[in-house]
């Protein structure tokens, strides 16, 4: 039989001209995916080239993965906005130079004094690719995936703009409905693909109501404020749109360092600087678990400070005690 899984990996073994042909798809694949791999090993041959995979380009590669694997993913236009970054340095590349390709892009990175982590996220797309590449389509004989190495030093962001910040954000956009999905975000913490995909249908009683399809895999219900209800929907703009007048938008108002995902966290600092309790929050934004929201608790120091009083009212006392003795 030339096609048998083992494990939870399949294992094709074609004989042509006497010659044995063995190749496996990794873990994770189907008995589908082994199948077209034992159809490219015959297709090989008839092109004349058994024991080499076909010559590729990155962006060939890259674009696979984006209309397949990718495609099922929430996140899939904002991977999208990162292969867009990159393009530029993957086209016309050969696949079999993807690790030189992505030491240049994080040469670039570091050049550029790019954030580590989003130099990370692009060089973690190569990497998945040629592994991919590698396991799956037959289209690199080497693992180069595991010698593409991701930046140390990769810490959580912590932007929060001001109201005034995000007001100027709004005032500097040229574009009236991206200007109108600024103010939104703030108002709501929603992500980019939520708004972007967001309609008047789902509002109910002054919420938004979500359901489980968003990117935690939970419903969620957010309440807003008058000034957010007014803002018509659907905001009718594609992600292209977004970046290019948010951009525009940040540069103008001097904040050349915002991101548009500063304002998910914007909105969760303000609520935990009004004294809304973490609970709350995370069920605002839809995180899995609290230890996700936990990143906001250093903005809630009210009970800091109360137990810096505590702390100090107990030693006042203890050294009363010991002038009494």
């Amino acid at each position: 039989m030339p096609v048998r899984k083992r494990g939870d990996i399949w294992h094709v073994r074609v004989q042509i001209a006497g010659q044995r042909i063995e190749r496996s798809t990794g873990r994770g694949a189907t008995r589908s995916d082994a199948l077209a791999l034992e159809a490219l090993i015959r297709r090989e041959h008839v092109d004349g080239t058994v024991k080499r995979a076909p010559k590729r380009t990155i962006d060939q590669a890259v674009a696979r993965w984006l209309t397949g694997e990718a495609a099922l993913l929430k996140s899939h236009a904002n991977l999208a906005g990162k292969v867009a970054a990159i393009e530029g340095a993957i086209t016309g590349q050969p696949l079999v130079a993807i690790v030189a390709v992505a030491e240049a892009i994080k040469a670039d990175g570091i050049k550029d004094k790019l954030n580590p982590a989003t130099i990370n996220r692009r060089l973690a797309i190569l990497r998945r690719v040629a592994n991919l590449a590698h396991q799956q389509w037959g289209w690199l004989d080497a693992d180069l995936g595991r010698r593409i190495k991701l930046l140390p030093g990769e810490t959580a962001r912590h932007v929060y703009l001001t109201p005034q910040q995000v007001v100027a954000l709004v005032n500097a956009c040229e574009h009236p409905r991206v200007a109108d999905t600024i103010r939104l975000a703030a108002m709501s913490g929603l992500r980019e693909s939520e708004l972007l995909k967001l309609t008047a249908g789902q509002i109910r009683d002054g919420c938004i109501v979500l359901d489980a399809s968003t990117k935690s895999g939970r419903p969620r219900l957010i309440p807003l404020p008058d000034e957010a209800l007014a803002i018509a929907l659907p905001l009718g703009i594609t992600y292209a749109t977004l970046r290019t007048y948010f951009e525009r938008a940040r540069l103008a108002a001097k904040l050349p360092g915002v991101r548009f995902h500063d304002l998910r966290h914007t909105y969760a600092s303000w609520l935990v600087q009004s004294g809304i309790g973490l609970t709350a929050v995370r069920d605002l934004l839809g995180h899995a678990n609290l230890a996700v929201t936990s990143r906001y608790a250093h903005l809630a120091t009210d009970h800091l400070r109360g137990a810096a009083k505590a702390a100090g009212a107990k030693m006042a006392t203890g050294q009363k005690m010991g002038v009494a003795k």
